[in-house]
């Protein structure tokens, strides 16, 4: 799992790591195509292009990591566990790699996909309180066919390719679906506890003074969550139930809001609003703004003045 173009980020972009002879090594030697890493570097999500077969070694990854084939079907060999799992890999299948497991893998052709590096203490943080106690501990998986999951990677890869900051948020709360849907291959079960009506009306205008107040600033899941003093689950399931919007969404509509509010200022640029609503990068806002609105920031200037 390789490299065939320039990456989309920094150079000293975290990356995914697996123990290999008795030392760290990156779990492909040529670099990512891209790469981009979510909640402190906790979580790296990096997409690789092979142009070749290769075989891969021996070795253990340091983190929970997921495996989504994209490209051409080729065949491939995995041992793990004293066994030997050889099919067809097909665009969409995913491979569940559970942390300090030693495996060796190969492949027959051209090969990648995106890998999903999840931090040892991200489990236990997005799910902790949905199984019955205990380390969370996934079963390996070969070549499964998970249309959740593999939505959810697509769209944490959207989220990477778009390179906002202004989505770190939508990034999150993607981390944490992935993490929720991986509880079913966790080795403790789901164990959750119905909640019913939403947020208590007290929590919710916490959460929602919390918003309006920092509109300007990179808002995080863990964040609200913590106004709410609630589980970053349970958190956002009540927040939609409440508002009849995910937390990403109804904090992107409030920037739009603000920012249509100070578009009528003809004193400040259209970058100076960006600023303003939180989004580093115009083309970003642009492009947020047409998604809510239909409209530029700079047509919707233009029809207000």
């Amino acid at each position: 799992m390789g490299d065939d173009s320039a990456r989309t980020s920094a150079d000293f972009q975290p990356r995914i790591e697996v123990y290999e002879e008795g030392r760290r090594a990156p779990v492909a030697p040529r670099p990512p195509v891209l790469s981009s890493a979510f909640l402190g570097g906790d979580v790296i999500l990096e997409k690789h292009l092979t142009p070749q077969s290769a075989h891969y070694g021996e070795r253990e990854q340091t983190t929970d990591t997921l495996f989504l084939h994209e490209g051409k079907p080729v065949r491939a060999a995995w041992r793990v566990c004293g066994r030997r799992l050889d099919a067809w890999v097909r665009s969409g299948h995913l491979w569940i790699v559970p942390r300090s497991m030693p495996h060796t893998a190969s492949f027959q052709g051209p090969h990648g996909g995106v890998l999903l590096s999840i931090g040892n203490s991200q489990l236990e943080r997005h799910i902790g309180p949905l199984v019955r106690g205990g380390r969370i501990e996934l079963a390996l998986g070969f070549n499964l066919e998970d249309a959740q999951l593999e939505h959810l990677l697509r769209a944490l890869l959207a989220v990477a390719q778009d390179g906002s900051c202004a989505d770190a948020l939508l990034g999150e709360l993607l981390v944490n679906a992935v993490c929720v849907r991986l509880a079913s291959y966790a080795v403790s079960k789901l164990k959750i506890v119905p909640r019913r009506g939403g947020l208590p009306a007290a929590r919710l205008k916490r959460v929602l003074e919390y918003i309006d107040a920092n509109l300007g600033e990179n808002i995080t899941l863990s964040e609200l969550a913590g106004v709410a003093n609630m589980s970053l689950y349970y958190f956002a399931v009540l927040f939609r139930q409440s508002t009849g919007l995910s937390p990403h969404r109804y904090v992107l509509n409030q920037r739009v809001e603000r920012a249509k509010e100070l578009l009528r200022d003809p004193k400040l640029s259209v970058l100076d609003v960006s600023m303003n609503v939180g989004f580093e990068h115009q083309n970003n806002f642009a492009r947020a703004f047409r998604r809510v609105l239909g409209a530029s920031p700079t047509q919707f200037r233009r029809d207000c003045l």
